[in-house]
């Protein structure tokens, strides 16, 4: 009985090792793995933040990827939206060709009036035909308008020369070639006098009236005197008529 309740009691021992070393087992265990997930929150907490961090910083340069493009995209849309005023500039731009275009035809019927009117007045204007016969001129008087020329025809031994202080003020005076035909233009309006010079002395001369005889008062006041008096009588008397 002794030697069974000795066994007993040593098997009870055994067991009794075996639970505690069981049970401390388990909790060496238990105690590694908590310790273990506890290191491995902290490395957790300590990498999570970076980990956060990279995670958040994704996004902030995807959003910073995405701000530009939507930026682009923005400049882009508002570059196209821009386009119909760029068009209206081109078209602002463009309304001057159009005037240009519509002044050009202007002017080229302002280029081709000006001639035309230059060949109305060519056709309008005569000339006027003064004969050498003998010691005189025919006609002795003439009457022309502004622009008109005036010919002196067969002067073989004669010319023709203005008689100073006996034409208008601002006018040319003249002097022809001896022996030669000699023509003339006159645009300055008034009573000019002149003088075949080698037969002044035989009273050779003439008168022209162009336009209005203005110099009316200067050629009567004029102190003339033998084969100039005569002629200036002559004119005087052709300018009262008009």
């Amino acid at each position: 009985m002794k030697k069974k309740s000795i066994l007993i009691a040593i098997v009870i021992a055994l067991l009794a090792i075996f639970v505690v070393a069981a049970v401390s087992t388990v909790f060496v265990n238990d105690s590694k793995e908590r310790y273990a997930n506890v290191s491995s929150n902290k490395s957790d907490d300590a990498v999570a933040p970076a980990s956060v961090k990279d995670e958040s910083t994704q996004p902030l340069a995807q959003n910073e990827v995405g701000g530009v493009n939507e930026t682009v995209t923005e400049h882009m849309e508002d570059a196209n939206e821009a386009v119909p005023e760029t068009v209206v500039d081109e078209g602002a731009i463009a309304e001057p060709d159009t005037t240009e275009e519509a002044t050009a035809p202007v002017e080229q019927d302002q280029a081709e009036a000006a001639p035309a009117e230059q060949e109305q007045a060519s056709a309008e204007a005569k000339t006027h035909i003064v004969t050498a016969v003998g010691l005189k001129y025919e006609p002795l008087v003439i009457q022309i308008q502004p622009g008109d020329k005036v010919a002196w025809e067969n002067m073989p031994t004669h010319d023709t020369q203005s008689l100073e202080g006996l034409i208008p003020e601002g006018a040319e005076a003249w002097h022809s070639q001896m022996g030669e035909n000699y023509q003339r233009t006159f645009t300055v309006e008034g009573i000019y006098v002149y003088k075949c010079t080698p037969h002044f002395g035989a009273g050779m001369g003439g008168a022209i009236i162009v336009g209005n005889p203005v110099n009316l008062d200067q050629i009567k006041a004029a102190d003339a005197k033998g084969a100039a008096a005569r002629l200036v009588k002559k004119a005087i008397a052709a300018a009262e008529k008009m």
